[in-house]
């Protein structure tokens, strides 16, 4: 089974449309901020959340439970795909339904090999893997750039290098943080 969570009207063939809104006729009908899920442990292969988790959680301990239901549901190894709004492009603060922000950063804080490695390191970070004892590997951090930096890309204007430098130093460079994620479990004997 496949979850695409918060579908909205964006319904993907071949997964299971989750929404609160049944306007959007989604095939299961149901708040994510209400846990536990009604999907059984370790039965999903993949979860898509395209612009949803800006918006879910305003209260801390709401988007730690999510986080754990999505890790709950996930079978070993399975994916976890998220695009979300850049914290510093417009986009993310037009949405006054946006609280909270994400960066490259916030991901890598649930993996456990990380939170290990910070810890061996006396790094001052929250070591979030543990704290919710769950644990995802990233296997690819993209951004989708601005679509008048992406046009200068495009036209050679300006190189990959130097676009990634400016847009850690200028606002509205990058629009959209994608991240995959794998479920890192370890299977129960039969």
């Amino acid at each position: 089974m496949k979850l695409n969570i918060g579908s909205g009207f964006r319904k993907m063939d071949g997964y299971v449309n989750v929404d609160n809104f049944k306007e959007c006729e989604p095939d299961v009908l149901m708040n994510l901020e209400e846990t536990p899920w009604q999907f059984n442990s370790n039965s999903v292969s993949e979860i898509t959340a395209i612009h949803v988790l800006e918006h879910l959680g305003e209260q801390r301990e709401t988007f730690f439970n999510i986080l754990k239901e999505i890790y709950r549901v996930l079978k070993h190894d399975g994916i976890f795909r998220i695009s979300v709004p850049f914290y510093m492009h417009p986009t993310f603060y037009t949405d006054p339904t946006h609280v909270r922000s994400f960066t490259s950063g916030t991901f890598k804080m649930m993996s456990k090999k990380v939170n290990k490695d910070w810890m061996e390191r006396n790094v001052n970070a929250t070591m979030l893997a543990f704290m919710l004892d769950i644990d995802f590997e990233t296997i690819e951090i993209s951004y989708k750039y601005d679509s008048a930096w992406a046009k200068k890309l495009n036209d050679n204007e300006i190189s990959k290098e130097d676009l990634h430098e400016i847009a850690q130093e200028r606002w509205g460079v990058i629009q959209e943080l994608n991240v995959v994620l794998k479920a890192c479990k370890y299977p129960t004997p039969a």
